[in-house]
């Protein structure tokens, strides 16, 4: 096909497609180009760096130079200038032709642009108070840090968790509880100066950078943020109280860094909660009974492995559209013989810090895929098995040699395997993330991304990884039929998805009416208590294989 057909046929599909020499000189134009940019007068003859927004020139010149040296096709994003004035977004393509000539196409892309700046701003800001979210935090908390080391000064992080909130909201509703927490935002806000940051980093945790605030001066500013939060909440016809359990890290005594500031403080708080409700503490390195019941429980995690107290359960994947069954999420579980039960909010951290992930998430791996395999051979065909894994096994040397031997022992073809990854994880290293994820998609295997929405929400990796699958974090479907933002929130992240070819789960989903908006909404699939709790393998064989 030669150069002329090429460019005939790529100027009936795209909103801008020129022709230029070695030197940037147009030489060929579509007629979809001079109405895209609004021109009275057609581009021939031209400079194209005259249509391309000057910040951009640069980066333009430097993709063509690469495709003459490489002859392979150069792809970047751009402005071009509608009326020689104003930027548009563009996805834009360079192709080198014979005789140094090259093809420039480009799509609009005002839209991504925008849906990227409103995820932006929903991943770094609490959508119903407006104040910061933990990423924004802690971006803020290294922003003061590195003041308060210029400055040779104090810095104070607050850790606060609301005593009684999920109670309210669980009895009287989400309508009630959110007016709770706006009213909390703002006490609190009304507690500091204009220049610290309050930051609500959980449903019923907030947190407050306060610089120049140190041992000496913290308590009067605590008490009065308990004083206030003491202090009555009048709602509809309701009068509500509730209390706080607040810990408190100090820079530089109790380290450097954001996340050693926030864990401490963490720490202190649950400390605090120990001691019943309205209460405070500062950091301290002493171990205390609590941590001996975390050394407690590790221990007892080991005895749980080689006693075989862990187990799997599974939660079914449906079609949100036909209610087909498609997959099911593994998701682990302890007994423990004397205390029953344990919730995975309280081993997984633990099991986290402790390393012991790498030999519960190799298990578990084996395990639902082994499992996954046998439902199959039972007649559930096509069914996929989705599994979590931690930051620790996804940065360990063997984990593609671990996942392909499981899928060879346990027979379970890639395509039936889903392994779910948080974006923290993949923003940790993401040349690295990169690698890996390119490795396991050659090899067939899905990456869904977990609780999308609450981490970094950026196209830029959106593109960059070869991803399958976004999971809507719960927190965005618990309301969504009485939060404009929420519905806002998933509508936009329907739509991304949709764009870039990826299927999307919803989590969380307990009711009729949010599975009718996820329907109508087109979400492909769904799981939660509504369609389907965890059960024990056995369970789900005697519902599902019956």
């Amino acid at each position: 096909m030669n150069s002329r057909v090429s460019f005939n046929l790529l100027s009936d599909i795209c909103d801008f497609a020129v022709c230029i020499n070695a030197q940037g000189i147009i030489q060929q134009a579509s007629k979809s180009s001079q109405e895209f940019l609004q021109l009275s007068k057609g581009l021939l003859h031209e400079s194209i760096g005259l249509y391309i927004q000057p910040e951009d020139i640069a980066l333009f010149w430097d993709a063509q130079e690469k495709a003459r040296k490489t002859g392979e096709k150069q792809t970047l994003i751009c402005r071009v200038l509608r009326q020689l004035m104003l930027p548009i977004w563009v996805d834009c393509y360079i192709h080198r032709l014979v005789d140094d000539q090259y093809i420039v196409i480009a799509f609009d892309a005002t839209h991504w642009k925008e849906s990227e700046t409103r995820l932006a701003y929903f991943s770094t800001h609490d959508t119903l108070t407006g104040l910061p979210g933990k990423v924004l935090l802690d971006d803020r908390i290294g922003m003061n840090i590195q003041t308060a080391q210029r400055e040779k000064s104090f810095l104070s992080l607050v850790v606060i968790s609301l005593d009684g909130y999920r109670k309210i909201n669980d009895l009287l509703g989400h309508s009630i509880g959110d007016e709770l927490i706006r009213g909390v935002a703002e006490r609190l806000q009304n507690c500091v100066r204009r220049s610290d940051t309050v930051a609500r980093v959980s449903d019923d945790e907030f947190s407050m950078i306060m610089i120049g605030v140190g041992q000496n001066n913290i308590e009067m500013i605590v008490r009065k943020i308990l004083t206030a939060l003491q202090q009555s909440f009048r709602i509809s016809e309701h009068t509500l109280h509730i209390s706080a359990s607040l810990g408190i890290s100090l820079y530089p005594e109790h380290g450097s860094s954001a996340s050693h500031l926030y864990r401490h403080a963490e720490v202190a708080m649950y400390r605090a909660k120990t001691l019943g409700k309205n209460h405070w503490k500062i950091y301290s390195d002493q171990v205390d009974d609590s941590e001996r019941s975390d050394l407690s429980l590790e221990s007892a995690m080991y005895q749980g492995i080689e006693n075989g107290e862990f187990m799997l359960h599974y939660q079914p994947i449906f079609c949100a559209q036909t209610g087909q069954l498609r997959g099911a999420e593994a998701l682990m579980r302890w007994k423990n013989p004397n205390q029953g039960f344990i919730p995975p909010i309280k081993f997984i951290p633990l099991a986290e810090n402790s390393g012991l992930i790498k030999i519960l998430g190799a298990w578990a791996l084996r395990s639902a895929c082994y499992q996954a395999k046998q439902w199959q051979n039972a007649g559930l065909k096509d069914f996929y098995i989705s599994v979590n894994v931690s930051p620790r096994q996804f940065v360990q040397e063997d984990f593609l040699e671990m996942i392909n031997g499981v899928l060879s022992e346990s027979g379970l073809l890639p395509q039936n395997l889903m392994l779910e990854i948080t974006e923290g994880v993949l923003m940790e290293n993401p040349q690295r993330s990169g690698e890996i994820l390119t490795q396991l998609h050659v090899a067939g295997v899905k990456i869904a991304i977990d609780d999308f929405g609450t981490g970094y929400s950026s196209l830029a990796y959106l593109k960059k990884f070869p991803l399958s699958v976004l999971k809507i974090d719960k927190s965005f479907v618990d309301d969504v039929i009485n939060c404009a933002k929420d519905m806002a929130i998933i509508g936009t992240i329907l739509s991304l998805a949709e764009g870039l070819n990826l299927m999307v789960v919803a989590e969380g989903v307990e009711n009729d009416a949010q599975l009718g908006f996820l329907k109508q909404e087109g979400c492909n699939l769904v799981q939660g208590y509504l369609t389907g709790r965890p059960v024990h393998s056995e369970d789900f064989k005697d519902k599902y294989l019956a």
